[in-house]
């Protein structure tokens, strides 16, 4: 597996604080000191991954972005540094302002929802249809980013559901997508998807995941409380050549993990890009293209 020295892909946490209480989400397993990153850590974070302008930026990963009090500014400040920016969200607290900024600075951005018989049960909040019109009144200004909804494949969500979810979405956004319920009875990454097959896990090779008070995660599947450094400390790029991810990359290349993140994960993202089970649905552009 070729390595790079600088990350392909950099994911920004702006906060680890959530405004939804999905009944499959990881968090419930927790997610510790509750915070919000910056501005100035954001600001140093992205001065210097935005000499390497081909990164990949995900700005979201526990929490809910649009909730922090300078979303729209951070968001603004990433403008036109990067060929890819990217976004998830719930769309809870996705106001006029917001929608504006992100459709002039993102390139994809991925909706989390539910059907909407079923979202006040999943999410412990009855608010489906302020969602959809949040949605809505995006797309309808959006015209530069690829749009996503995406919902979890929990284990009433049977394959009727799963045709009236893409039903609903597939001629309005881009892509829907179903992903697999994981990080099942609190191990992060576990999933029901249990492959025998094991290869070496790319995202050591090509991610950094950055928390809100500026620990740097092993993934995106890493919630422990022992972080693998610390960009409030030491630059992106002293991190992504230390002992710790060398350490990681070597015992993804033979396959032997000493750390239970790693050896107890089912969500491990092959080099190929093939990663567990789920559905996509791309729009059919020739009914409504």
């Amino acid at each position: 597996m070729k390595e790079s020295v600088f990350p392909k892909r950099i994911e920004i946490e702006f906060t680890n604080s959530c405004n939804s209480k999905c009944i499959y989400c990881p968090r419930n397993y927790g997610v510790g000191e509750e915070g919000f990153m910056s501005f100035e850590l954001f600001r140093r974070i992205i001065d210097e991954a935005s000499g390497h302008p081909d990164v990949v930026l995900q700005l979201h990963r526990r929490g809910e972005s649009l909730l922090h009090p300078s979303f729209s500014v951070m968001l603004s400040y990433v403008k036109g540094k990067f060929r890819n920016v990217q976004i998830a969200t719930n769309a809870i607290a996705l106001d006029e302002e917001k929608a504006v900024v992100m459709a002039e600075t993102l390139d994809f951005v991925s909706f989390s929802l539910d059907l909407p018989g079923k979202y006040a049960e999943k999410r412990g909040v009855d608010l489906y249809p302020q969602v959809e019109k949040n949605i809505e009144r995006f797309l309808s200004i959006n015209k530069r980013a690829r749009s996503q909804v995406s919902a979890v494949r929990d284990d009433d969500m049977d394959e009727k559901d799963i045709e009236a979810f893409r039903r609903i979405w597939v001629q309005r956004v881009d892509r829907v997508r179903i992903y697999q319920k994981h990080s099942i009875g609190g191990v992060f990454g576990a999933t029901d998807d249990k492959r025998v097959d094991r290869k070496p896990c790319m995202k050591p090779f090509t991610d950094m995941v950055i928390y809100w008070d500026g620990k740097v995660a092993r993934c995106n599947h890493d919630w422990s409380k022992d972080p693998i450094g610390d960009v409030s400390r030491e630059g992106i790029r002293q991190i992504w050549n230390n002992d710790n991810y060398n350490r990681i990359r070597d015992e993804q290349k033979k396959l032997f993990f000493s750390e239970d993140v790693c050896k107890k994960c089912d969500s491990w993202y092959a080099e190929e890009g093939v990663q567990g089970t789920g559905y996509v649905f791309e729009k059919d552009r020739g009914e409504n293209g």
